[in-house]
């Protein structure tokens, strides 16, 4: 093997969600080590134009695309703008939250909190039929948009950004809401892996921990450091070691890994 050769040369990749946290490292690193980078954002176009321009800075090549992940048609014109700029997707992140709208934005002010935090008994119907339906979306739809080029080319990488509580039960709203959000399309990843294997389509999930990015910046203190001395490592993660990760997942070194569940969680997730 010709170390030499960057990981992702000639490699076609769309982050979505790229303008920050993981997503950015993640388009970053990909960028780095040779793909040709969509950063998709949803509404914060200076952002992913920073992340455009630092991976330029390092000789690669990116371009920001906005859309809705979680809108049909909005992916699908994203996918074919990248397609004629870049060349067909044959790498996929889907690293977009829930939904790029705010799931709880129908609900008044006050109550969104509380509504999102509330145990399960306390739960409401319209807050969990939300999360899931806007997770599966932002994942359903940039998949079923990139596979006919991927088939096509019969070679193609579909990773989706998880989290490690989306399989450890845990009291609370997050894990009524985010948590089956997220399980939910953990599921889906399976069956994709198992049907697009042959076709030569990878299809893996990166489980996350406490990673520090700005979406938990104002936790406590208190709660990181607790967080950082359940891992055997001791510390939080950073969006740099997802990024690594998916990068990991996404290259030819990890050309026989299908239908994987990778953490990266210190360790706190020890099976």
């Amino acid at each position: 093997m010709n170390m030499e050769v960057p990981l992702m040369k000639d490699r076609i990749a769309l982050v979505t969600g790229g303008s920050r946290g993981i997503g950015a490292a993640t388009a970053i690193q990909l960028g780095g080590h040779g793909a040709r980078v969509a950063v998709n954002y949803y509404r914060n176009a200076t952002a992913a134009q920073e992340v455009v321009e630092t991976i330029e800075r390092v000789g690669g090549k990116a371009l920001a695309f906005q859309a809705d992940v979680a809108k049909q048609e909005e992916v699908e014109q994203m996918v074919s703008r990248v397609r004629e700029t870049l060349g067909p997707i044959d790498t996929l992140v889907l690293n977009a939250p829930a939904s790029s709208s705010n799931p709880t934005s129908s609900i008044p002010a006050h109550e969104q909190l509380q509504a999102i935090l509330a145990s399960f008994t306390g739960s409401r119907w319209d807050i969990l039929d939300a999360f899931v339906r806007g997770q599966l979306q932002a994942a359903y739809y940039p998949s079923q948009a990139v596979l006919p080029d991927m088939i096509k080319h019969q070679r193609g990488s579909i990773i989706f950004v998880s989290a490690t509580h989306a399989r450890r039960a845990n009291a609370g709203g997050i894990a009524v809401a985010v948590s089956i959000a997220k399980a939910s399309v953990e599921t889906m990843m399976q069956h994709m892996a198992e049907e697009l294997g042959p076709s030569g389509i990878r299809v893996n999930t990166v489980g996350g921990g406490m990673i520090l990015t700005d979406l938990n910046a104002g936790a406590p203190q208190e709660m990181k450091d607790q967080m950082a001395r359940m891992t055997p490592l001791r510390r939080n993660g950073r969006p740099e070691d997802m990024a690594s990760a998916i990068t990991y997942l996404a290259s030819n070194q990890a050309s026989f890994i299908t239908g994987a569940y990778l953490t990266v969680d210190g360790g706190n997730f020890i099976i």
